[in-house]
């Protein structure tokens, strides 16, 4: 007769506190690591998108510009006829899938929720962002909701011909300026994303406003920013 093997008499389970222990250490190891991979993964998603949307548009001002000139000699003004001007030459080059002219008033293309900055506070201009008139907006094919105006006065005073502004998510959340909202210029022929240097924002939320990160998310292809907010 054989002898029963110590093995067979040993309990090898667990016990309720030593699973309740377990689970709350891969909890812990899930909060901590969890939100850094996710913010990784849109950072890079983001810049993709924001690297595409600055090809699509400089080359649409390219092929526009050689058919009518250097925006610059276009007679723009900070009006509602300038934009839809602009427009005009502008969207014959671009895969427009809804375009809501200068008044999104049921939000197609702009969301009806106001913009926050980088710190949390309102941006307040974010309202008129649907229905200022000075503004055109539409959305690309690839769901980025775009809105631009021409910001000339009489003496020129921003030295800038064009703001771009894009949402690379369009009407998703978190709708948070230098997180998926970025600015873009164009000036002294040439579109520059907002940060770059000699921009009129230079810094990637300092002020927090998040309208200089558009520069710094092409530079490192994330957005790392939003850790330090």
């Amino acid at each position: 007769m054989f002898k029963k093997s110590w093995l067979n008499n040993s309990n090898f389970g667990f016990t309720l506190a030593e699973v309740l222990i377990t689970l709350g250490i891969i909890g812990v190891v899930a909060a901590m690591t969890v939100p850094n991979l996710m913010l990784k993964i849109e950072g890079k998603r983001t810049a993709t998108k924001l690297r595409a949307f600055q090809s699509i548009m400089s080359q649409a001002i390219r092929m526009s510009e050689d058919e009518y000139g250097e925006i610059g000699s276009w007679d723009l003004g900070w009006n509602e006829a300038s934009v839809k001007l602009m427009a005009s030459r502008l969207k014959p080059f671009l895969k427009v899938a809804v375009d809501c002219g200068t008044s999104d008033t049921k939000g197609l293309c702009v969301p009806v929720s106001q913009y926050k900055h980088l710190d949390g506070s309102i941006d307040a201009n974010s309202k008129s962002y649907r229905t200022d008139k000075r503004t055109y907006k539409f959305v690309l094919l690839n769901g980025s909701s775009v809105w631009f105006a021409t910001p000339i006065t009489a003496d020129n005073y921003y030295q800038t011909i064009a703001w771009f502004y894009v949402d690379v998510n369009g009407k998703a959340m978190p709708n948070v300026i230098g997180r998926d909202l970025y600015m873009f210029e164009y000036r002294d022929g040439g579109f520059y994303p907002g940060g770059a240097p000699d921009s009129l924002y230079k810094k990637c939320g300092l002020p927090k406003s998040g309208w200089g990160c558009a520069y710094v998310v092409l530079q490192n292809q994330n957005i790392d920013h939003v850790r330090r907010k």
